[in-house]
């Protein structure tokens, strides 16, 4: 494994979870990211050889410390194991594995994020997909880079089947959303029409056939859509009224109780949804949120990845998630689903065997409740890279707490939601000193992961008493 370690201030990112956001919207300086989970190509934001492989805390991510206006990864087990960056100066950002070009002309793998060279000014959205890549630009133009194998770039890459410099998708404008899935993208121009193109096999496209496309064309769908969700090889939309699915049901994906393989034209949700407010396609399974916060869920559960009570089965038709309501952000990938809650509160579900919960204990059993993170505090943005947990929340700085008391000192640091190791170390005789910090760990203006350690030696009597 090839690690590129590259070092790259970044002034600017952000959260979405799933929906277009304006650039500049939430841009807050205050604000950092913070990743756990799955980490074997840096896609948490960590060097993996001093981090390790599997994050089961939050740590800031390297080099992406603030204004953040959206991140998005691949929702499934793909070859591509990366992140993209939104920052409100419109440039994207990428790290993690450079497969096939998704983060650019760069070699191997980074932790550190790279500016992904070769967009327009003021691009408004991104979507990772699982080994290509698509950006909005303010114009209501398609970019995209990355794999090519299945044409899910939307244009001609002559003797190769990658492009490492994004191009523009000719043939679609007026896009106000993209959405990139397993190895194919949906796009939803502004009024209301469904375009897509790339691979075709499950009839993820929605076009009727199940041909590969290379050039963008009309979904079947009907008009008025106001919102596109592509999963691993399937893929919803919504209008006022009504849910739309198409693609591989091998995992009851359409949610209309249909047990067929597949469907290459849009059919409608089961009607419990149509009051839909949001939609997140994860990588097999989806949901679909209530205008109160609460959800509906279908699709894969073999890790209880829906939120149900129990891991089982496919779930074929939409399922109230049971006691939730509330929520304002909603993520869902492989095996795993995450929320925010009006009241701040961060909810995981789902595969734990990558620490999931963020705590630091590692679990291998399937967690099919929807879970408080107890490590993070104030959260106001969530995304999911297929087994990486990312989400925005304030800055924790480690103040300067040397000379304070010790009871002073303690309270500080757990107000920042820092937990407090406290030593000791032995005073001069002449006692002036104790109970007073020696010294502190990490030093003052550090910025720490919410929930994460800090140490602090305390000055104690020497053993020989004082003078």
């Amino acid at each position: 494994m090839v690690r590129l370690k590259v070092a790259v201030a970044v002034t600017a990112g952000a959260l979405a979870g799933g929906l277009a956001v304006p650039a500049a919207a939430s841009a807050d300086p205050t604000q950092v990211v913070y990743a756990w989970g799955y980490n074997n190509w840096g896609q948490a934001g960590a060097d993996p050889d001093v981090a390790g492989d599997d994050l089961l805390s939050p740590v800031p991510v390297h080099g992406a410390a603030a204004n953040v206006t959206q991140l998005s990864g691949p929702n499934g087990p793909y070859k591509g194991r990366y992140v993209l960056s939104l920052r409100s100066d419109g440039t994207v950002w990428g790290w993690g594995r450079n497969y096939i070009g998704v983060l650019g002309d760069v070699s191997g793998s980074t932790f550190t994020p790279v500016q992904i060279q070769g967009l327009p000014p003021n691009i408004v959205q991104i979507s990772a997909g699982g080994i290509h890549a698509a950006a909005l630009a303010a114009d209501g133009s398609v970019w995209t880079w990355g794999a090519n194998n299945a044409g899910q770039l939307g244009y001609p890459t002559p003797g190769t089947q990658y492009s490492t410099v994004p191009h523009q998708v000719p043939g679609v404008s007026g896009v106000k959303q993209v959405s990139a899935g397993g190895e194919f993208t949906v796009a939803l121009r502004s009024n209301g029409e469904v375009w897509t193109w790339g691979s075709n096999d499950h009839g993820q496209l929605g076009d009727g056939t199940h041909t590969n496309r290379t050039t963008p064309a009309r979904n079947q769908a009907g008009y008025g859509m106001t919102q596109v969700s592509a999963g691993g090889y399937y893929a919803l939309a919504r209008r006022a009224g009504s849910v739309w699915a198409w693609g591989a049901n091998d995992s009851g994906q359409l949610g209309n109780g249909s047990t067929v393989a597949d469907s290459a034209t849009p059919v409608i949700v089961d009607r419990r949804t149509q009051n839909a407010t949001q939609l997140v396609a994860g990588y097999t399974h989806a949901f679909a949120m209530d205008p109160d916060g609460s959800l509906w869920a279908w699709g894969a559960n073999s890790k209880g990845e829906l939120g149900l009570g129990a891991a089982g089965p496919a779930v074929r038709t939409p399922a109230k998630v049971p006691g939730l309501t509330g929520v304002t952000q909603l993520a869902a990938a492989a095996e795993i689903s995450m929320a925010l809650r009006s009241d701040g509160t961060l909810l995981v579900w789902g595969d734990e065997s990558l620490g999931l919960r963020g705590d630091g204990i590692p679990r291998s059993t399937p967690l099919p409740v929807p879970t408080p993170v107890t490590p993070v505090r104030g959260v106001t943005k969530i995304a999911l890279s297929g087994s990486t947990v990312l989400v925005r929340a304030p800055m924790v700085t480690m103040p300067y707490v040397v000379g304070a008391l010790r009871v002073s000192a303690v309270a500080q640091l757990q107000a920042i939601g820092l937990s407090v190791q406290v030593t000791t170390v032995p005073d001069q005789p002449i006692c002036n000193k104790v109970g007073t910090v020696e010294s502190q760990t990490p030093p003052a203006g550090t910025v720490v992961a919410p929930g994460g350690h800090a140490t602090i030696r305390v000055y104690a009597p020497p053993p020989a008493g004082c003078l």
